[in-house]
């Protein structure tokens, strides 16, 4: 046991490393750069920035999106033509015309250095591509059409009882590109005694000879050798799987991309925001058998570095164990009962989080109760706890529905005048690396990716789906780097902006 709490400290300490210097200043951020379907346009003259639109040189982005090129010089008009879209832009000229109908642009064309620059974002879109601009690596990712396309993706989740998040998310990709794109099963409920269930049915998705992808959240017990099992049969097969619950050096051997996310980092970043929404006193409320579990005291350790040097003071909470005598019903009493003692002894600049799930519902209510602060819950997500402490009911129609739950969720707290008191991450993570592990698929079998492991097309995805920035890290153990393995942190939801 020893050698392992080692193993996983020496892990942890390179995984803070691999974090470090990820804002850069902007004496050294790198000059713009556009890639077009895994591949960086070589520009003649450097993109710009105007008016937060990037614009690039005109004949380049059209002849990369398959468009005719003409040029009035008369009018200084650009044209591009592709299948029955024309887009025209006149330099020093906001309105621009798509198929002859007037749009407004942001930013008008103009000339640099003798050429002719226009809007990347919409000339792209109007050709069918999409944009996704990558700030941290100062790249924009373009990808064009994408072909039809024969091939299949298979996605595995829990059932809809176990993960109804991730089930939903696999219905939506499924509505998106239809049942005969993409191919839906799960893993068993008790999965951890079934593993030949979730072997079996990886092996049935890579029978299908027109599945070439197969996404895999959350890979739980018996995924890895799921994994091994389609390479034999599919050696070619592409394979992401999304939160692990396997020893991580497995699952780096065995699959093309990993999500995961990075939870010693948390430790950071929670307080951080945590101070953000205002905090001077950090409450950690949890238990001796999650304080056994190396990775979660390393988390309380960083929680507790951090705010020390926010100059915050940093309270444990010893909770009871919901797995002991009382249960879940005993921890959430002992939390609806301590949060007001802790509120009235610290003020209302107290942040509250606990390591359990159970705890989540009654520290929401009771933090919206005495005014309290709270960041984030154990696992971030809109759906985790909130709708639940809040009394929202999800219409059947509207499960899955991410942009109505948040605005109920915001409409709720601000009644309650505590939408500046809480956060979450905006977006469920296991939704997300189904949804963007899907959108990622796509691009690597339509050649629109620097290979398999392309970090910022995958970022930019991320990004998309998330509604905001991400950050993405190399996986860094004891016993190698990975850079197929990726840990990720999102920024936080500020309630008080949602509609």
């Amino acid at each position: 046991m020893i050698k392992r709490v080692a193993t996983v400290f020496s892990i942890a300490l390179l995984l803070l490393s691999s974090l470090g210097g990820i804002t850069l200043t902007s004496a050294q951020q790198p000059a713009i750069r556009v890639m077009f379907n895994g591949q960086y346009l070589n520009l003649d003259v450097a993109p710009v920035i105007q008016g937060g639109r990037t614009l690039v040189p005109f004949r380049a982005i059209f002849e990369a999106l398959g468009a005719t090129v003409a040029w009035n010089e008369a009018t200084r008009t650009a044209t591009g033509t592709r299948d029955t879209t024309t887009v025209a832009l006149t330099i020093g000229n906001n309105n621009a015309t798509v198929n002859g109908v007037a749009t407004r642009l942001d930013v008008a064309p103009i000339v640099q250095r003798g050429r002719t620059l226009v809007p990347l974002r919409f000339v792209s879109e109007n050709l069918g591509a999409t944009v996704q601009w990558v700030a941290r690596h100062n790249i924009v990712v373009v990808r064009g059409p994408a072909p039809a396309g024969r091939f299949k993706i298979g996605i595995m989740t829990g059932t809809v009882v176990q993960t109804e998040e991730e089930f939903r998310a696999a219905e939506s990709m499924q509505r998106k590109y239809g049942r005969d794109r993409i191919v839906h099963t799960t893993f068993p409920p008790r999965f951890t005694v079934e593993q030949e269930t979730t072997i079996s049915n990886l092996r049935a998705l890579a029978a299908d000879r027109d599945v070439r992808a197969i996404v895999v959240v959350q890979a739980v017990v018996g995924t890895a050798a799921g994994m091994e099992e389609v390479r034999r049969m599919r050696p070619d097969m592409l394979i992401i799987a999304g939160t692990p619950g396997e020893d991580m050096d497995l699952i780096a051997r065995r699959a093309d991309i990993i999500l995961q996310t990075n939870d010693i980092r948390r430790g950071v970043c929670i307080v951080e925001q945590a101070h953000r929404m205002g905090a001077r006193t950090f409450v950690h409320y949890s238990f001796a058998r999650h304080m056994a579990n190396a990775m979660l005291f390393q988390r309380r350790q960083l929680m507790e570095q951090t705010a020390n040097r926010l100059g915050m003071r940093f309270v444990f909470a010893d909770a009871p164990d919901p797995t002991g005598e009382g249960g879940v019903t005993g921890t959430q009493q002992f939390i609806m009962e301590d949060i007001p003692r802790r509120v009235a002894q610290f003020g209302t600049a107290t942040a509250i989080f606990g390591t359990n799930c159970g705890m989540m519902e009654p520290m929401i209510r009771q933090v919206i109760a005495t005014g309290a602060i709270f960041p984030v819950q154990c696992c971030p997500s809109p759906y985790h706890a909130l709708p639940g402490a809040l009394g929202i009911a999800i219409p059947a129609d509207r499960r899955g529905d991410l942009a109505f739950a948040m605005s109920a969720i915001a409409r709720e707290l601000r009644r309650l005048n505590a939408a500046h008191r809480v956060s979450t991450w905006p977006v469920p993570v296991n939704m997300l690396y189904i949804e963007a592990g899907v959108e990622y698929a796509m691009a690597v079998l339509n050649n629109q990716t620097m290979g398999r492991v392309d970090l910022v097309t995958l970022e930019g995805i991320l990004m998309a789906r998330a509604g905001g920035p991400v950050h993405l890290t190399h996986l860094t153990t004891a016993r190698g780097n990975y850079f197929h393995y990726f840990l990720f942190l999102s920024d936080y939801v500020d309630f008080t902006t949602i509609p």
